[in-house]
């Protein structure tokens, strides 16, 4: 009796948790984003005025995180986590000239998505920190091509 009530409970469990194991409601393909980039630095009277650039590349539900590395920069997502249609994580990125390090959300919605990574910069030539946010906003183009 004592496993027939284990049995029950378990299946009532996996029922109701159900849609906590959910996919992110997200189109596999080619995705557009556009990043509008906002830095500060320690001791500057003003902030730098924002820059906007756009990266295209396929994202999958296995590589939901969108890239949002320079060209010669190599960076490492860590302790991706999804919640819903959110998804969060912390990066690392490193190349010649220093070290970035920061955490990301972005929130799915089939063909599009918004987001924002907030990060903490370290160069070379500047002991000073730098701290820049990045929004994000991205759009499903097609399918991706090879």
């Amino acid at each position: 009796m004592n496993r027939i009530l284990a049995g029950v409970v378990l299946i009532a469990v996996l029922c109701i948790g159900g849609p906590a194991f959910a996919e992110v409601n997200m189109q596999e393909g080619n995705w557009e984003t556009t990043i509008e980039m906002k830095m500060e630095m320690e001791g500057m009277p003003f902030p730098m005025p924002p820059m906007t650039y756009k990266v295209t590349q396929c994202l999958t539900k296995k590589d939901l995180v969108p890239s949002t590395a320079k060209k010669d920069e190599k960076c490492e997502v860590k302790n991706q986590k999804i919640s819903g249609n959110t998804v969060s994580w912390s990066v690392v990125c490193v190349d010649k000239e220093g070290r970035s390090e920061g955490d990301g959300t972005i929130t799915y919605a089939g063909g599009s998505y918004q987001g924002t990574i907030n990060m903490k910069i370290t160069t070379k030539d500047n002991p000073k920190p730098m701290r820049s946010t990045m929004k994000m906003n991205g759009k499903r183009l097609g399918t991706c091509t090879k």
